[in-house]
């Protein structure tokens, strides 16, 4: 009994020390000192709005840039990811080395619609500028089809390894917001579709790391899709971020660009409609009735998702 004893005392200290003589953990033929043990954080990505309780995995999602910052805010290094998959079971491994409190921002969707710029190690802050959306002549470049999402990790901390006695992971979450939306404007009501054009112009182009709409961007308009039917035009625009404060205009103008309706898109328009929340909503129809009138026409009536939002009191009668 107490030899069975003594040997397992023995066999215990023997690995102790073989442990000890190997890099305490790690293995010796490869890492010569634990600092140099490896060490990385685990990321998964989803989307939920506050507008439901359910998490999502967007399909759109095909490829990932990760900025890593250190305990100062500082830029440390970029990892890119293409052919993603979201899922509950999808993770990518960021490296991490020295060990420390580190930060993640995550953008999915940057592609050659976008001017990126260059950043700096250690000088570089969250608050920079990282994006441009291209545009020319003030016309911005057609985002149709296109997606972009953007989300920021909690800190995280990874120890000494020599406290750990080796290798350490650790894993987190972040959660991203959608910054496309679409907006489809129906004007009808008029005799030649042909002679209207409707204008979306904004200055949301211009994004920081951390995803916050930098101002002082250029003014920029938006491409119109056209459509036209029987005293119908419909303009579908596909858009940046919506959020007040950025300079957002619906324009209505008609032969020789004379201007039936000008007004701001989000105060005026889709926020009168109290089902509208932009944080969950990335999808609008804005329907304007307009009647003849003099030798021109006037609006009458304003919808936002099937919701009447403006009225207005003209000597003609609306049939809407």
């Amino acid at each position: 009994m107490k030899r069975n004893l003594y040997n397992r005392i023995a066999a215990a200290l023997l690995l102790i020390n073989g442990i000890m003589m190997t890099g305490s953990g790690c293995d010796a033929l490869i890492y010569e000192d634990m600092l140099d043990c490896p060490q990385g954080v685990y990321l998964r990505f989803y989307t939920k709005t506050p507008c439901n309780t359910d998490t999502i995995y967007p399909v759109d999602i095909k490829n990932l840039n990760v900025f890593v910052f250190d305990e100062n805010e500082k830029f440390v290094a970029e990892y890119t990811e293409d052919n993603v998959t979201l899922s509950s079971n999808y993770e990518m491994l960021i490296p991490i080395y020295p060990h420390g409190q580190y930060s993640f921002v995550a953008w999915a969707g940057i592609d050659s619609h976008y001017t990126r710029q260059n950043l700096q190690q250690k000088v570089t802050t969250k608050e920079d500028l990282l994006l441009q959306l291209k545009q020319s002549a003030g016309l911005a470049e057609n985002l149709k089809g296109e997606s972009l999402y953007t989300g920021t990790s909690n800190n995280v901390f990874l120890p000494d390894p020599e406290s750990v006695l080796g290798a350490y992971y650790e894993h987190t979450s972040i959660r991203l917001a959608q910054y496309v939306s679409r907006i489809e404007v129906i004007v009808e009501g008029m005799q030649y579709p042909e002679d209207f054009k409707v204008e979306i112009n904004m200055r949301n182009g211009d994004y920081s790391i951390n995803g916050d709409i930098l101002r002082n961007a250029d003014a920029m308009q938006y491409p119109p899709e056209y459509s036209y039917g029987d005293s119908i035009l419909t303009a579908k625009f596909t858009t940046l971020k919506l959020e007040t404060g950025h300079d957002d205009w619906l324009t209505i103008k008609w032969k020789e660009n004379k201007v039936l309706y000008h007004e701001d898109l989000l105060g005026t328009l889709l926020l009168q409609n109290p089902d509208v929340n932009l944080s969950c909503d990335h999808d609008f129809v804005i329907r304007f009735k307009v009647k003849e009138n003099n030798d021109t026409y006037v609006v009458t009536e304003v919808w936002v998702n099937d919701w009447l939002i403006h009225t207005y009191n003209t000597d003609i009668e609306s049939d809407y």
